[in-house]
């Protein structure tokens, strides 16, 4: 059982990550792995529909093995079948692979909270693994106060932060210059598009001139 956990971002790019089962649960993990530019090698004992063989994975129609796992830097058993997901579990703790069990969640090595993106702006909400269908709509809650424009704002402050970076002015970026443009409305401006307001708010609260132009963006349409 998990009792507590420790929450990362890990990066999965070009790593193989092993899924067993192609149901929809298995599919659904293979799609956000691919996302996260993971190589993905799939076992599925039953058929999957034709559009998973247009999918950049390694895919095996064909029961479990423990030799799936090799060189594997996550292994997620989605199959339903407890005994088949036991046996994942097994195999991946023999290699030192945290594994995830997708219908019994405490018992594995890791939880997946529910995610929300925007951008590079990521929240997650997790329950241990004990109330996922809470933590789902927690997260779609939170939605509904973070719009896709919050993707530009973490755009704006990370261009401000490199501005910092490379300049003697201390006041471009600070926690007080995020606050103050969290609290004067940047977020609002944005999903309006209004652009020369956010002009003169990005150039009050840094006290220098600083525009999105200058910054390098633009407003998407």
């Amino acid at each position: 059982m998990l009792v507590a956990g420790y929450p990362v971002i890990f990066d999965l790019s070009d790593r193989l990550v092993a899924v067993v089962g192609g149901g929809s649960v298995g599919r659904r993990k293979v799609t956000g792995l691919l996302a996260a530019g993971a190589r993905v090698r799939l076992i599925s004992r039953d058929p999957v529909p034709p559009a998973c063989w247009d999918e950049p994975i390694e895919l095996h129609l064909r029961p479990f093995h423990p030799a799936d796992l090799d060189g594997a830097a996550l292994a997620f058993a989605a199959t339903g079948i407890a005994a088949v997901d036991q046996a994942v579990l097994n195999a991946a703790r023999e290699r030192n692979i945290p594994a995830n069990l997708a219908a019994a969640p405490e018992i594995g090595d890791f939880v997946l909270p529910a995610v929300l993106r925007r951008g590079d702006l990521l929240i997650a909400v997790a329950t241990g693994g004990r109330a996922p269908a809470l933590a789902g709509l927690l997260r779609d809650r939170i939605a509904t106060n973070f719009g896709l424009e919050w993707a530009m704002f973490v755009e704006i402050v990370a261009r401000l932060r490199t501005e910092k970076l490379t300049s003697s002015r201390e006041n471009v970026y600070s926690y007080k210059v995020l606050a103050d443009l969290l609290d004067a409305g940047l977020a609002e401006l944005l999903a309006q598009g209004k652009h020369e307001e956010i002009d003169h708010l990005l150039t009050r609260v840094c006290d220098r001139d600083i525009t999105l132009a200058g910054l390098g963006l633009t407003l998407p349409d």
